[in-house]
C-alpha cells in the first residue's frame, strides 16, 4: 500500500498542478497503471477525470453523465475499444463526443479504421504527457468551438423565425380589421383597385356590396359595446362563410362592411346578398338572458361601362343603394 502511494506520489511530482484547463473527460483503459498515469497527468492540469477499466464501466459512465473527450484503449478483455465507440457513435446522446483512441498498435489499417469509427485522433503507446495534453486541449478546445457556433446558428435559426413571426404578425395587423379579423378599410381598397382594373382590363363582370348593420347604435345603448362588438364579430363571420375565397371582403369603418365579387353578375350578386340577408337575420345572440337579434341592409352596384367605372364611383352606387335599403324599412336589398 505504501508501495503504491509512493508511486502515485512520484507520478503527481513529475507532472506540476495547473488549473487553467478544466473538463470533463472519461478514460477507459484495462491496464491499471495506465490509468493511473493519464489520470495524474490530466487531473495536475485541471481536468477532471473518471477512469472505467472496462468497455461496459465507459458506456454506463458515459450514458449517465456526458463527458466533454473519451481517451479509450483498442486492446481490451470482453470488449475493446472499437466497439465501444461504436456503441458510442450509434447512441444519440453521445454520438458527438470526440474520441481519442490511445493504443500500443501502430499498424496503419488499425489507424484507418479508428478514423472510419469517428474517432477524432489516435495516441500509440508508449506515450508523452506533453503529447496527451496538447492533443487534449485541441479536440476540448475544438469540440467547445464547435458547440458554441452550433448554439450561434441555433441563435440566429430561432431569432430569425421570431423575427419573421413577428413581421408577419405586424403585416396581417396591417391588413386585418383589429375587431373582426377580416380586411380592414385599407387593405380592402388597395385589392379593389387591382381587381376592378383587373375587370375593366379584361371587360369582366364585377360587383359591389355595401352593408350595414340595421339600428347599430340602439345595440350598443341598450347591451352595451361588448354585445355590439361580438354582434359585428358575428356578422363578419356570416359574410365570410357565403363569400368565396377569391372575393374580397372588409369592415370599411363602424358598422359598414363592404364586399367586391370578381367574375360576378348583377343577377348572380343579388343570390348572395340575398343569402347574407337571410343568414344575419337567423342569426341571434344570448345576452343578459335575452336574444339579440339584428339584421343587415345591402346596397348593390356593378360594372356597367369599363371606360368610365371606377372604384370610387362603383362604391358610390353600392352606398346610393344601401341609403334606399335603409330608407325602404331597412333589412333588405337594394
Amino acid at each position: 500500500m505504501a508501495n503504491q502511494e509512493e508511486t502515485n506520489q512520484e507520478i503527481k511530482d513529475q507532472f506540476p498542478k495547473s488549473i487553467e484547463n478544466s473538463g470533463n473527460i472519461l478514460v477507459v483503459d484495462d491496464n491499471p497503471q495506465n490509468l493511473r498515469l493519464l489520470i495524474a497527468i490530466l487531473s495536475r492540469h485541471g481536468y477532471k477525470v473518471r477512469p472505467a477499466p472496462s468497455g461496459e464501466i465507459a458506456l454506463k459512465s458515459a450514458f449517465s453523465t456526458l463527458p466533454e473527450l473519451i481517451l479509450l484503449d483498442i486492446m481490451m478483455p470482453e470488449m475493446d475499444g472499437y466497439e465501444v465507440c461504436q456503441k458510442l457513435k450509434d447512441n444519440e446522446l453521445t454520438k458527438s463526443i470526440p474520441v481519442i483512441f490511445i493504443s500500443a498498435i501502430d499498424a496503419i489499417q488499425d489507424k484507418v479504421k479508428a478514423f472510419e469509427m469517428g474517432a477524432v485522433d489516435y495516441i500509440t503507446k508508449p506515450f508523452q504527457a506533453e503529447e496527451i495534453l496538447a492533443r487534449v486541449n485541441t479536440h476540448i478546445s475544438l469540440s467547445r468551438t464547435q458547440k458554441m457556433l452550433e448554439e450561434e446558428i441555433k441563435l440566429r435559426i430561432v431569432s430569425e423565425k421570431a423575427l419573421k413571426t413577428i413581421s408577419l404578425k405586424y403585416q396581417n395587423m396591417a391588413m386585418q380589421d383589429y375587431l373582426t379579423g377580416v380586411s380592414n378599410r385599407r387593405y380592402f381598397m388597395k385589392r379593389a383597385e387591382e381587381e376592378l382594373s383587373r375587370a375593366v382590363r379584361y371587360n369582366h363582370p364585377i360587383t359591389f356590396l355595401m352593408m350595414d348593420i340595421d339600428h347599430f347604435k340602439n345595440i350598443n345603448d341598450t347591451y352595451g359595446h361588448q354585445a355590439g362588438d361580438q354582434i359585428l364579430k358575428n356578422v363578419a363571420t356570416i359574410c365570410m362563410d357565403a363569400f368565396r375565397v377569391n372575393d374580397l371582403f372588409g369592415r370599411i369603418g363602424g358598422e359598414e362592411f363592404a364586399a367586391l365579387l370578381p367574375e360576378t353578375t348583377f343577377d348572380d350578386a343579388k343570390i348572395v346578398a340575398e343569402r347574407v340577408r337571410q343568414n344575419v337575420e337567423d342569426f341571434s345572440l344570448k345576452t343578459e338572458g335575452k336574444q339579440l337579434a339584428c339584421t343587415i341592409s345591402i346596397g348593390i352596384s356593378s360594372l356597367t361601362d369599363k371606360n368610365y367605372q371606377t372604384l370610387d364611383l362603383l362604391m358610390k352606387q353600392a352606398d346610393d343603394a344601401l341609403y334606399l335599403a335603409k330608407s325602404s324599412g331597412r333589412n333588405c336589398i337594394r
